[in-house]
């Protein structure tokens, strides 16, 4: 397949990965032997080498195998970005499981269907979730709930003011009804000389759900061997880094497939330094970056809008930041030159789909920023866009669906064959569902995921043409724009705006601003300003929402 995009790949990152794929702990094992003593993970203080992380890992998998879990079995991980996260995450994988990644900050009913769906016979949960397990369990097939305290992985010194202060009035205690009826990670950890379970590259390793800004959540399934690949292919994206040396901030949960990639496995692939932050609080990632001096910072676009936002943000220190990759949504050009001109670090805009491990495109980190792209596909990975109707190859220029194909991607949806199928054509193409093009040189340009275009008459209306348009008010902070239908049935283009604190703008306004810049067929028939908008926890728009209401 011509590949014109090879030309753009920055000095020292080859065109293919080894296809020599393995199980995903392998990362961790040539992480320790490289780097035994290099901290692995940095929590408040707290650090733990890879040496001590491998160690960790494999004594909660004989923990895991002590109490009777077989191979193939799911065990659900709901905890936020602390140690245990990534030592039950390897330590599962390890024992032959299937993790499945929930996220804490959804709802019970969201976290019972995700259980039911998964068939997860196994919990491990923080304390202070028990309330919510205790309600999303009883319609699942659990059968082993293992709790852990945050408290357990802090510095000495803070583990005794935590138990003081915060244990009891923030809910992190558990009742001993309940606590008698659990496991415990700390008491569950074993040091057995038995085996563990011999892996496989094409063994099943972590069932993510997707989103479901477009519709209802749905499991998907991914090998080893898939999300070993994309953990080498965003590692090699970073050509100048430094095994070893590296500190990679992670505040993107790891229950979300980019932060599982991009910031945990690649972190363990360039044995670096974890820095974790359970929740996003702007002055507190401040902080922690003036005390923990990251390099390289993967992110979603609202991260680096707050951190805009600041009046003295350069008081921080920023300037320890070499590589930022921003995902998981589209990256407003008036954002990603803002956060460059603050830290003088490098921000490029990546693409990728949970059913691509996620990371299929991103920007050459050392080339010339092309504002507005979401790059060039990572090596060993195959792109093409094709008519939305017929399916047939469109040129250079052309808006079409985008394809991609490549060793990352998922094994196919969870118990939906039909689905996987409608995915997934026979010669192992991806049907991505986004509307993109492609230049004549190889960079390609996210135009709008397919079922949001909004067709008004005879056009194809893209809400992020307009979207961008908006975000360069000099009021405006956030947008969103929907397609909805009018009471004669015609479809409007509504937009929905947030404005900066503290800054007043009227709709006539708004407008006056559209009207110079933008195609009377695209123009927005009202404006509604909101104070936020609808996003999920990663920071997607959700338009869904928007048009519900």
């Amino acid at each position: 397949m011509n590949a014109p995009w090879l030309q753009h790949y920055d000095a020292g990152v080859a065109a293919t990965i080894d296809a020599t794929l393995a199980p995903l702990p392998a990362l961790l094992d040539s992480a320790a032997e490289r780097f035994p003593t290099v901290a692995a993970i940095s929590f408040y203080g707290r650090t733990i080498s890879y040496a001590e992380l491998r160690s960790e890992a494999r004594r909660f998998a004989h923990g895991l195998l002590a109490n009777g879990i077989a191979r193939g079995e799911r065990v659900a991980l709901l905890l936020p970005n602390v140690p245990q996260a990534v030592i039950c995450y390897y330590g599962a994988l390890l024992a032959g499981a299937v993790v499945v990644l929930a996220n804490p900050i959804f709802d019970s009913e969201v976290f019972s269907h995700e259980l039911r769906d998964s068939g997860a016979t196994t919990v491990v949960a923080l304390s202070m979730f028990y309330e919510m397990l205790e309600q999303a369990a009883p319609a699942a097939a659990i059968q082993r709930v293992i709790y852990t305290n945050l408290k357990e992985y802090l510095p000495s010194s803070q583990r005794a003011l935590f138990t003081l202060l915060r244990q009891e009035s923030e809910g992190h205690r558990v009742p001993d009804a309940i606590a008698g009826k659990a496991l415990w990670m700390q008491r569950m950890l074993s040091d057995a000389d038995s085996a563990l379970p011999e892996l496989r590259p094409v063994d099943p390793a972590v069932l993510l759900y997707t989103s479901g800004t477009t519709g209802r959540p749905r499991g998907v399934l991914h090998q080893h061997r898939s999300l070993y690949a994309n953990a080498l292919q965003t590692s090699v994206w970073f050509s100048s880094a430094e095994p070893g040396r590296e500190r990679v901030l992670c505040a993107i949960p790891f229950s979300h497939s980019y932060g599982m990639t991009a910031c945990m496995n690649l972190s363990v692939a360039l044995a670096a330094t974890m820095i974790l932050l359970p929740t996003f609080e702007t002055r507190n990632v401040l902080n922690t970056i003036k005390r923990e001096r990251p390099t390289i910072f993967p992110g979603v676009p609202p991260m680096y809008a707050a951190l805009n936002e600041v009046r003295d943000v350069r008081k921080f220190g920023l300037s320890s930041l070499k590589g930022c990759l921003s995902g998981a949504a589209p990256l407003p050009i008036e954002v990603q030159e803002g956060f460059e001109r603050i830290t003088r670090a490098r921000l490029v805009e990546g693409y990728g789909l949970t059913e691509a491990g996620p990371a299929t495109h991103a920007n050459p980190m050392g080339q010339p920023a092309r504002s507005g792209f979401i790059g060039v596909p990572l090596p060993s990975t195959e792109a093409r866009i094709v008519d939305l109707e017929s399916g047939a190859d469109l040129p250079p220029g052309a808006v079409g669906e985008l394809l991609v194909r490549g060793p990352q991607l998922m094994a196919g949806y969870w118990n939906q064959p039909e689905a996987t199928a409608e995915a997934l054509t026979s010669d192992g193409w991806l049907r991505t569902g986004d509307v993109a093009s492609m230049t004549p040189d190889g960079y390609f340009q996210l135009i709008e995921r397919k079922k949001e275009m909004i067709v008004a008459g005879s056009f194809n209306i893209y809400p992020r043409d307009v979207e961008e348009l908006l975000y360069e008010h000099p009021k405006v902070i956030d947008a969103a724009v929907v397609g909805v239908r009018g009471d004669d049935g015609n479809t409007e283009i509504k937009a929905f705006v947030v404005v900066r604190p503290g800054e007043r703008v009227s709709e006539a306004e708004v407008f006056a601003f559209l009207r110079d810049r933008l195609h009377i067929p695209a123009m927005p028939s009202s404006i509604e300003f909101r104070e936020a908008l609808p996003r999920s926890f990663i920071g997607k728009l959700l338009r869904r929402r928007l048009i519900e209401e």
